[in-house]
């Protein structure tokens, strides 16, 4: 999981990078959307087809998807009213060109591809599945983010991934709990069948008479 939590980082980081006056907002009559959804605490992440969507706006200078958090809520909202699987964080990207989001959907799915190959479970949604809808950023755009909005935005990313360690503790002690639980009832299932055969080996002994210690030895041996 912490390929998964550095790679989030990365991407919000990308989109607190502060913007110079001088750059232009411009409207592009289509762009190539993508979707990546994950969860700290599963293993399951999953990617969208890459979508074409009417009217993209973005920034000139950061050439950032502007918007996308809008996209993202669109994401979102589907994981959990649709599929009802809440607290997932979903991320868009972009591309001018099918060629250029191509490029980057290939260089995010080699993280989970590549070396790290099994650890991850990939899943696709289809545009039948789920299809982004265009925001229109003519009437509101996106202001550039503070220094202190960016301190903020750090802080509580850094507390999700400490609530998701700490939810993974909980887990592995739970787990480690369980094992115990299940060692001490084998063992008490042991001891039950080792008590059992001991008192059934008893029964099976037949009764014999005390011999009598007044009988001369001969005696005592006949009697045996």
């Amino acid at each position: 999981m912490k390929t998964l939590r550095y790679i989030m980082l990365a991407v919000l980081l990308m989109a607190m990078l502060p913007q110079k006056a001088r750059a232009k907002t411009v409207v592009k009559p289509k762009g190539y959307l993508y979707g990546f959804v994950a969860n700290f605490t599963d293993s399951v992440v999953y990617f969208t087809d890459i979508q074409e969507v009417d009217s993209i706006w973005y920034d000139t200078h950061s050439r950032f998807l502007l918007g996308r958090d809008q996209y993202a809520y669109q994401l979102r909202n589907y994981f959990n009213e649709t599929l009802k699987m809440p607290h997932r964080t979903c991320i868009v990207s972009f591309g001018l060109t099918r060629k250029d989001a191509e490029k980057k959907l290939i260089k995010l799915r080699k993280l989970y591809t590549g070396k790290k190959a099994g650890r991850y479970e990939i899943r696709h949604l289809n545009e039948n599945q789920f299809r982004f809808t265009t925001v229109s950023m003519s009437e509101s755009i996106e202001a550039p983010m503070t220094k202190a909005e960016r301190k903020a935005a750090r802080e509580q990313l850094k507390q999700k991934q400490k609530e998701a360690r700490l939810k993974q503790k909980e887990n592995k002690l739970k787990q480690k709990q369980a094992e115990q639980e299940r060692k001490q009832a084998e063992q008490e299932r042991k001891q039950a069948r080792k008590l059992e055969k001991a008192q059934r080996a008893k029964k099976e002994i037949p009764n014999r008479k005390p011999i009598d210690p007044n009988l001369p030895p001969a005696e005592v041996e006949m009697h045996e």
